[in-house]
């Protein structure tokens, strides 16, 4: 299947997360911020991850903050991205989906929701927006 890179400070909601995609086969790995992230993504390579899920709120680089530096990066620039953050406010999800990600989606999720997500975007065929 996939590899994915989930980013989140919450240790509770990245082993959520990794529980329910592993269930479909999906290949996890993790970062708590997205400093951690951005470092995982240098040293294991683009063709590692085939999708990234992160957090808006979180230390040291926020989840705005690692998508930029994630497409200012060669390699980088069309791997898809979806945000899952507690931040619902129309403003954050356009600045998100303005800086690069693919789907910008509310917490929680339902586990079937954030599956079909992911699916989509692995597929190409999920379209902007919540």
């Amino acid at each position: 299947m996939g590899q994915i890179l989930i980013v989140d400070d919450s240790t509770m909601v990245r082993k959520f997360y990794t529980y329910i995609l592993t269930s479909f086969g999906y290949q996890i790995r993790e970062a708590e911020d997205g400093y951690l992230a951005l470092e995982m993504l240098l040293t294991d390579g683009a063709e590692n991850f085939d999708l990234v899920i992160t957090d808006i709120n979180m230390p040291r680089m926020d989840g705005f903050e690692f998508i930029a530096e994630m497409r200012n990066t060669p390699g980088y620039e069309t791997t898809p991205i979806l945000i899952m953050t507690t931040q619902d406010h129309e403003c954050d999800v356009q600045r998100g989906l303005s800086l690069g990600a693919n789907l910008y989606f509310i917490k929680p999720a339902a586990p079937e929701k954030l599956v079909h997500c992911v699916r989509e975007l692995l597929e190409g065929t999920a379209g902007k927006g919540l």
